[in-house]
């Protein structure tokens, strides 16, 4: 399968990433000014998420296309085997029970408050539904693709590229966490080398994404929890 080289990868999903901030400002930028009482706070930034995450998307599809690839093989899509969905299922759970624990042993409460006022900000303007779609079907779908989809393609090419390949994947992935404390970064990254390890011996990213919808849907119920919403 032609597959785009290393700087070619990461020049390509640099560029789709930022295009998608471009234009996701620009779409924000636009419906301010039709109301100019849309503030830049958690709910429009959403919004401008949900326009984001798509652009970045279509354009690493087009970008595989340009190498002559079946877009599916290039990004993974093939659906999983009973047997790998479960095991990786029980490794995501003892992932997220071991995050917690370790979270709760430094003395750190399990969702950070900057979530918690997320929700909160995005409750009191009316757009909730708008976020738990980002946060549960969006963000992880197109973080994906991105990760361990477009960059695992080009950067895991032979057996000995797996390790540094996953690792730098992940590494990637938890730096555009940053709102997170040094912890959060961390079990942002422990949970990408697992999700990488995951779309190596599946060979799925349909797996991949399937895992991140569950751990965000996680997120959501511990925050729905917190906040007394449920």
């Amino acid at each position: 399968m032609p597959v785009w080289g290393l700087a070619a990868t990461l020049a390509l999903a640099v560029f789709a990433f930022l295009l998608g901030q471009v234009v996701g400002v620009e779409a924000l930028a636009a419906a301010r000014s039709f109301r100019p009482n849309v503030n830049p706070d958690a709910a429009a930034l959403t919004m401008a998420t949900l326009v984001a995450d798509p652009v970045q998307t279509i354009t690493l599809i087009l970008a595989a296309r340009l190498t002559g690839s079946d877009a599916n093989a290039y990004f993974g899509l093939f659906m999983p085997r009973k047997r790998d969905v479960a095991i990786a299922l029980a490794a995501l759970a003892a992932a997220i029970v071991l995050g917690d624990l370790l979270t709760l042993a430094l003395g750190r409460d399990v969702v950070p408050a900057f979530q918690l006022d997320m929700f909160r900000s995005v409750q009191g303007e009316g757009a909730l539904v708008w976020l738990l779609l980002d946060i549960v079907l969006v963000a992880p779908t197109c973080e994906e693709l991105m990760f361990r989809g477009f960059l695992f393609r080009g950067l895991i090419r032979e057996p000995r590229e797996n390790l540094p390949g996953i690792l730098l994947i992940a590494l990637l992935w938890s730096l555009l966490h940053i709102q997170y404390d040094w912890l959060g970064v961390a079990l942002v990254f422990a949970i990408g080398v697992l999700f990488g390890y995951v779309r190596l011996y599946t060979g799925s990213t349909l797996l991949v994404i399937l895992l991140h919808m569950l751990l965000n849907l996680e997120s959501v119920v511990e925050t729905f929890f917190v906040l007394g919403w449920l």
